[in-house]
């Protein structure tokens, strides 16, 4: 998978001194900033214990105040702060486990009646650093699946535009200023089992107590491949802290978009008010969330009857995440504009044709009034 570089970079541990800031590979904070208006939007990429993506927005002039000694002690309660100020908005999205499991029915979800061969604790991953400028760095983290039935590799890398951009691989998601892109990609063989998928757990937690819902909406793939898709929406349910998380769930593997060469996913089992369990859920939005509200929710690679590493052992998602409520490409513009051609080609038509009747009707005319000129 190639590395994708952000327009906004990232710096890695700022501020630090500490020996464990300098040595590579070892689990990091990657941190981007960049400014809306009157406000500074902050990304906080972490490894340190669960993998954490968390976006701040503070107003301008505010920056985060980390202490390094206590969270390589993890001792997260109270290490970042924002200085004087408090968070206006923030999500924190901590990418928990990746299971693997036999979809005995073929269905594409993780049920109870499913068999989870193996639990992938996404903690302390190890981290690749690509040198941007001499002192940024793009971070990609990644889990090594090496078993004596499997082997495979799971890497996990974020892009910040820091504006409205549309992405330029597949699927196209569009990003803001307040959002940012998250890329999955799963390399997986020598697994024993034909129904073997692969699921990850996430947990959201943001300000407010209303918790988020999960929606979908239909979505005509129709530059690429004809075809009506759900696209999925998971956002908060707070009218004062926005945020949202958007998938589509067409992704192509190569450039030349066959069907054959797709993967698909499923967004399912949404849940509220869940409860961390602190043996296994450390991270540092303890740092950022003195009493955190969290939903869970779980997104399988592949659908049902799909043939699920059969073709390829290949897979990559992509979603796209952020502090507003991001717009799907709805079919509305799609059917509104087929709509206004079926009338407007029609009435097209009827002008064309009178046009052309009514030059007859003149040409005869002309014709019929004509008078010879004798000499």
């Amino acid at each position: 998978m190639k590395t994708i570089y952000s327009s906004v970079p990232f710096i890695m541990n700022p501020g630090c001194d500490l020996p464990q800031c300098k040595t590579p590979g070892q689990p990091a904070i990657f941190y981007a900033n960049h400014y809306v208006g009157d406000d500074t939007i902050h990304i906080l990429y972490s490894s340190l214990d669960e993998l954490t993506i968390s976006i701040i927005q503070t107003k301008k002039g505010y920056g985060p105040h980390i202490n390094y000694t206590a969270l390589f002690n993890r001792n997260y309660r109270d290490s970042i702060s924002f200085g004087e100020t408090t968070p206006i908005n923030s999500l924190s999205l901590i990418i928990r486990r990746l299971l693997r499991f036999n979809d005995i029915n073929d269905t594409g979800y993780l049920n109870p009646n499913d068999t989870t061969i193996q639990s992938y604790w996404l903690n302390d991953l190890s981290t690749n650093i690509t040198y941007r400028d001499n002192n940024t760095d793009q971070p990609s983290f990644q889990l090594l699946l090496k078993e004596k039935d499997i082997n495979g590799l799971l890497t996990i890398d974020i892009n910040y535009p820091g504006e409205s951009i549309r992405d330029t691989k597949f699927p196209k998601l569009r990003s803001t200023p307040k959002s940012y892109f998250l890329n999955i990609a799963l390399k997986a063989d020598n697994y024993t089992s034909p129904k073997t998928r692969f699921a990850m757990e996430y947990y959201i937690i943001q300000l407010g107590v209303e918790g988020t819902q999960l929606s979908t909406s239909k979505y005509i793939d129709d530059q690429y491949t004809p075809g009506i898709f759900n696209v999925w929406r998971v956002e908060s349910l707070s009218p004062i802290y926005l945020s949202s998380m958007l998938w589509k769930p067409v992704v192509y593997q190569s450039d030349d978009r066959s069907i054959e060469k797709n993967t698909l996913m499923n967004v399912y089992n949404l849940s509220n008010k869940i409860d961390l369990q602190p043996l296994i859920d450390q991270g540092i939005f303890i740092a950022l969330y003195k009493k955190p509200y969290v939903s869970a929710f779980n997104v399988s690679f592949g659908r049902a009857n799909d043939g699920f590493f059969t073709k390829s052992n290949y897979t990559f998602i992509q979603f796209t995440a952020g502090l507003e409520i991001l717009q799907t490409d709805s079919i509305k513009q799609f059917v509104t504009l087929a709509l206004l051609l079926s009338l407007a080609i029609p009435c097209l038509v009827a002008v064309i044709a009178f046009i052309f009747i009514m030059k007859r009707r003149c040409t005869r005319q002309n014709t019929t009034s004509y008078d010879i000129i004798d000499d």
